[in-house]
C-alpha cells in the first residue's frame, strides 16, 4: 500500500472538503497505482567480459533491448563491459549477487565444472548458421541443468562469438614443428589440454593482461574469437592467424537466481523467449560477419593461412583423445552433452569454409 505523506494528506483533506469523498478516492487509487508501477522497475546490472564493440557485447544488448521493449520498460537494464564488475568470475558473481545478468564462457568454468568440459574442446560444435541452432537447442536443457546447480538461470544458450583461432606474434601454426615450443595463452584448463594434445605448451592469462603478454614475448599465440582478435586489437602484437576455425567455447546469457526469483513467471517466458529468438539472430549474423571480419583485420595488417587436410586429421585426432578422457567422469547431464558432441563431431572437422583460405606455406 502506498504511504502518503504528511502534506499529501492535508491536500486531501482540502480536497475532500472541495470536491467530495469520491473524488478523493479517484485521486488516492491513481496515485497507489503509479506508486506500484514505478516500485515494479527493476534495473539489472549486465556484465561481458569483452569490449563495449565485440559482438558477444552486441549479442546481449540485443537480448536486453527485446525483454525492455517487451516488458514495456519495466526490466532496464545497465552494461558493465571488458569484465569491470567479476572480470572472468561471472559464476561467482551470480551466485553471489554481484551482478544480476551475465555474458558466460564454459571456458572460465570448465576446470571446475567438468559437465562442461567437452563444449570448450576443439571441433566439439558445428559452425553452420542452421547447425548451430540446432545444437545449442539440443544441449539447452543439460547446460541449463548444471548451471543451476551453481545459482545461475540459463535465458539464452546462444552463439556469442566467431569461431576461434590461433594468432601469433611470431609464426603460423602450419604443423606438428611449429607447435613446438610455442606458448600459448588458453582460457582455461580444457583449452590448454587441447593445446598440449597439440604439441604447445599452454599457459593461462588473463584478458587484461593478454595484449601486454603477446607484445613483450610473453607468450607466441593465444586462442580467441575472431571477433576477439578485432575488440582487443590482438591483430597490432599477434598478427599472424592460422584458420583452424573451431568452437572454442560455448556461450550463454545467463540470470542469478537471486534475479530470477524475483521476476513474475511472465517476465520470466519474455526472457526466455527472447532467448530463443537471439539465438537464431546470432547463428546466422556470425556466418555472416565472418568473411566482413577477416576484410577488416587483413587491412589492419593481420595475415592469414589455413593448414592443410592432414594437419587438420592430425589436431583432429589429438582432441578426439582429450574428449575420450572426459568420458566416464561426467554427469547424466555431461553425458548427454558428450553425446550430442559425438552426433555433430564429423561434420565440423574439414576446417574453415567461409572466408578466404590461404594455404600455409614453409
Amino acid at each position: 500500500m502506498a504511504i502518503l505523506s504528511s502534506s499529501v494528506i492535508a491536500l486531501l483533506t482540502r480536497l475532500r472538503n472541495a470536491l467530495g469523498a469520491a473524488a478523493v478516492i479517484a485521486l488516492c487509487t491513481t496515485a497507489a497505482m503509479g506508486d506500484a508501477n514505478a516500485q515494479s522497475k527493476v534495473t539489472l546490472q549486465a556484465t561481458g567480459i569483452f569490449p563495449e564493440a565485440d559482438f558477444s557485447s552486441e549479442v546481449l544488448r540485443r537480448w536486453a533491448s527485446m525483454v525492455t521493449e517487451r516488458t514495456g520498460g519495466r526490466i532496464n537494464f545497465r552494461f558493465h563491459w571488458a569484465g569491470s564488475l567479476v572480470g572472468t568470475k561471472m559464476l561467482d558473481g551470480l551466485r553471489d549477487g554481484v551482478v544480476d545478468v551475465a555474458v558466460e564462457f564454459t571456458a572460465y568454468v570448465s576446470g571446475d565444472i567438468l559437465d562442461l568440459a567437452v563444449l570448450d574442446i576443439p571441433f566439439s560444435f558445428p559452425l553452420d548458421s542452421a547447425g548451430l541452432v540446432e545444437f545449442h537447442r539440443a544441449v539447452k536443457p543439460a547446460v541449463t541443468a548444471i548451471y543451476g546447480r551453481y545459482g545461475n538461470q540459463v535465458v539464452a544458450a546462444t552463439p556469442v562469438l566467431l569461431p576461434a583461432i590461433y594468432t601469433c606474434r611470431d609464426r603460423f601454426l602450419a604443423g606438428s614443428d611449429d607447435w613446438k615450443g610455442a606458448i600459448v595463452r588458453t582460457g582455461g584448463r580444457w583449452q590448454a589440454e587441447s593445446v598440449k594434445a597439440f604439441g604447445g605448451n599452454p599457459v593461462v592469462i588473463s584478458m587484461g593482461e593478454l595484449y601486454s603478454a603477446l607484445e613483450r614475448g610473453t607468450v607466441n599465440c593465444t586462442i580467441m574469437a575472431l571477433n576477439g582478435v578485432e575488440s582487443l586489437r590482438l591483430y597490432e602484437v599477434a598478427p599472424r592467424v592460422t584458420r583452424i576455425d573451431f568452437s572454442g567455447t560455448f556461450g550463454t546469457i545467463n540470470v542469478s537466481q537471486a534475479a530470477w526469483s524475483r521476476l513474475s513467471e511472465a517476465d520470466r517466458k519474455i526472457m526466455l523467449v527472447a532467448g530463443d529468438e537471439i539465438l537464431v539472430w546470432a547463428s546466422e549474423e556470425s556466418n555472416k560477419r565472418l568473411s566482413q571480419t577477416i576484410e577488416r583485420l587483413q587491412s589492419k595488417g593481420a595475415q592469414f593461412c589455413t593448414p592443410n587436410q592432414a594437419e587438420f586429421a592430425r589436431l583432429v585426432s589429438a582432441v578426439d583423445k582429450v574428449v575420450d578422457s572426459n568420458r566416464s567422469q561426467v554427469s547424466a547431464d555431461g553425458a548427454s552433452i558428450i553425446k550430442m558432441v559425438d552426433q555433430y563431431r564429423p561434420r565440423v572437422k574439414s576446417g574453415p569454409t567461409i572466408g578466404p583460405n590461404n594455404p600455409c606455406r614453409k
